[in-house]
């Protein structure tokens, strides 16, 4: 029974107050994904990737109404038929974050502050001594039904530098079809109803950054990854809460560059090359909670 009231909590919770205190039109509590990527860089040959992601998120309400929140990420990404000193290179994350949400004002004001921790590797199952730290908070001002503000601030620890800047955002609803949703720096997400609870359809412009301690490769320290990918997306609802969806999408940022232990670069002539064609495809499956 207890259980049964932890997951009536979080479908209640989900739906009341996500939307209004994440600026998001929906929320995903399980969601998979994989992507393949095809690269022809300049006069080089061709290679690929292959990403495979899995999110999990976790609510649980106190007696004011605040909310106690988790998550996990996991993801596998590999590089095939490139090489680094004659061997391919597999990188590993995990993600491990708990936060805390509090309201006022009826709801009208809420802040949220999450510590997040990082394991990033090319070993599956890494050492502790590879953790990265990071959190950030953010404030958010619902002005109306149709508009909220937020901002605040974002901290992580990379292997060679640690990153302080500012977030912020928008969610705009001007109406039941369409819907803005902006995160200064790390996503962009235009979104339109085809119909409702059944398609949608729109844009998403995505920003990540990750570096990873290697332990396979003796000849190299860590390896950074960047990226900024704007893809076209369609959804459908195969139930109230199960959504399959499918993107395509073109990658503006590919900076993909391995470090020695003096943190010099190590030169790959396939990713010093110009990425002339980066088209990225994408499927998943996601138990899904929306809210308009």
């Amino acid at each position: 029974m207890k259980s049964n009231r932890i997951i009536l909590i979080f479908w209640v919770l989900s739906v009341s107050y996500f939307p209004t205190c994440l600026g998001q039109s929906y929320f995903d509590i399980i969601n998979l994904q994989y992507e393949h990527a095809a690269y022809s860089p300049g006069n080089t040959d061709n290679f690929s990737i292959n990403r495979i992601q899995a999110r999990f998120n976790f609510a649980f309400e106190l007696e004011n109404e605040d909310l106690i929140l988790a998550n996990y990420l996991g993801e596998s990404f590999s590089f095939k038929d490139l090489k680094y000193n004659g061997a391919e290179i597999d990188l590993y994350s995990h993600f491990l974050s708990g936060g805390y949400l509090h309201f006022w004002k009826d709801k009208e004001w809420s802040f949220l502050a999450q510590a997040r921790i990082k394991l990033n590797s090319d070993i599956f199952k890494p050492a502790f001594g590879q953790l990265q730290l990071g959190g950030w908070f953010m404030f958010t001002y619902n002005r109306n039904d149709q508009l909220s503000y937020f901002a605040g601030g974002y901290y992580n620890q990379e292997v060679n530098k640690d990153l302080i800047f500012p977030i912020g955002g928008l969610h705009w609803t001007p109406n039941d079809k369409w819907n803005l949703y902006v995160l200064i720096p790390s996503q962009v997400r235009f979104e339109w109803m085809l119909k409702k609870k059944s398609w949608y359809t729109g844009l998403e412009s995505d920003w990540t950054l990750n570096t990873y301690l290697l332990g396979n490769n003796p000849d190299i320290y860590y390896f950074r990854k960047e990226t900024l990918l704007t893809s076209f997306f369609i959804e459908k609802h195969l139930s109230e809460k199960l959504v399959l969806y499918a993107r395509i999408g073109n990658y503006q940022i590919n900076d993909y560059e391995a470090f020695n232990e003096f943190e010099q670069l190590i030169t790959q002539a396939q990713l010093d090359s110009d990425l002339i064609k980066n088209i990225s495809l994408q499927a998943g499956l996601a138990y899904r909670l929306r809210f308009r």
